[in-house]
């Protein structure tokens, strides 16, 4: 009988089942990295087209657009944050590489959650301030769109650290 056959035994054991809520923990982690991954694709899409009109109407048509610079400012600085998110969730954001490499599988996963912990930590940490500064910024209007400075302040506390 080949291997990839199950016997009656086998068949009859039922595989183990994740619990509901780590599930719907899951799930919503699945969406919220989704909606994530949307967002920073159309924030790049609509910097590409910000950056590329301010471009053509400066040199091509010689009628610079004034807001160009700070909206692709403000939606570079959001983008930016975002990327950080995802690369944190995927396990590409800046680190010491060459260090951790060296340890053996024990420390680099001691070394991992370490990192981990301290940046949850640290966010912790700079929450309250992110927020405490964005409010702040909020009765400050921007000189070209003559948006409140709130939107590109709000980016600071999203970031991972």
């Amino acid at each position: 009988m080949s291997n990839h056959v199950l016997n009656a035994a086998q068949a009859a054991v039922p595989l183990p089942t994740v619990s509901t809520p780590r599930r719907w923990l899951k799930a919503l982690d699945r969406g919220l990295i989704s909606v994530v991954e949307v967002c920073a694709a159309l924030l790049l899409a609509v910097e590409i087209v910000v950056m590329l009109a301010g471009v053509v109407s400066r040199y091509a048509l010689h009628q610079p657009l004034v807001w160009s610079d700070e909206l692709a400012g403000i939606l570079f600085l959001w983008l930016a944050m975002l990327g950080a998110v995802l690369a944190l969730r995927r396990g590409e954001h800046m680190r010491m590489t060459a260090l951790v490499s060296r340890l053996s599988a024990e420390r680099r996963a001691f070394v991992d959650t370490l990192a981990v912990a301290a940046s949850v930590a640290l966010l912790a940490l700079l929450v309250a301030p992110a927020y405490n500064y964005a409010s702040g910024e909020a009765a400050i209007v921007t000189p070209a769109l003559q948006i409140s400075n709130a939107w590109r302040a709000f980016a600071l506390p999203m970031a991972p650290r």
